[in-house]
């Protein structure tokens, strides 16, 4: 099940509308919910890519069973969620694909946020030949609607990872969200017991990019 979210966009943009590193030095909860709607920028030699970000979830670190730090636990995979925040923090799945976090809190307090989905906006054709496809709406929803189709489409791998977030590579702009707001239950963390259960996933209601839509809604 889903529920609405209400948010309070405080937040900090530079004169171009760049998100500086006061926007990720809260809690990842508070970012998650603002991130909706904010636009993803990759710049790499190929191209300028950019989508705005329509699902995303929340990892609040230690006392969040689902987080790679929960209980303290520091290695050199979760180093860059020890760190500033405002960097990336990017890691493999099943071998295969990555996932592009950005690391949220104080330093020290290791908490993230996970970009599940984006809606492309710029830089399509590049995305869907990273993605061996063909760019074009039928194509558009496709694209980006996972972590690891993300990461694919922005040309995101561990080269990037612990790279700063709010600097000329990656980084994010301001934009609001392309409708209502709903929170729901994370995905693939059955891991996690009772947090498996936490609604702390934010995504655009009904929106045909998101990765998977929530429990008891079409």
């Amino acid at each position: 099940m889903a529920c609405a979210v209400k948010t309070d966009q405080v937040y900090v943009e530079a004169m171009d509308g760049k998100l500086e590193r006061d926007f990720f030095r809260r809690s990842a909860l508070e970012v998650a919910k603002d991130i909706m709607g904010k636009e993803l920028v990759r710049v790499s030699e190929e191209g300028k890519a950019s989508g705005t970000i329509i699902e995303a979830e929340a990892y609040t670190g230690i006392d969040d069973p689902a987080s790679h730090t929960y209980g303290g636990r520091r290695t050199p995979r979760n180093e860059p969620m020890w760190g500033a925040p405002g960097h990336a923090y990017v890691y493999m799945i099943y071998g295969l694909y990555h996932c592009l976090n950005i690391v949220c809190g104080e330093e020290g307090d290791p908490q993230a946020v996970l970009l599940r989905a984006v809606l492309p906006t710029s830089g399509l054709e590049l995305m869907a030949r990273r993605r061996g496809t063909v760019a074009g709406e039928q194509t558009m929803h496709r694209l980006c609607n996972g972590p690891g189709k993300l990461c694919i489409a922005f040309a995101v791998g561990r080269g990037l990872n612990g790279s700063d977030a709010c600097g000329d590579t990656l980084y994010l702009k301001g934009g609001g969200p392309p409708g209502k707001i709903v929170a729901a239950p994370r995905v693939g963390i059955g891991y996690a017991g009772e947090a498996a259960n936490w609604p702390w996933r934010f995504l655009v209601e009904g929106h045909p990019g998101v990765s998977r839509r929530p429990a008891g809604r079409s």
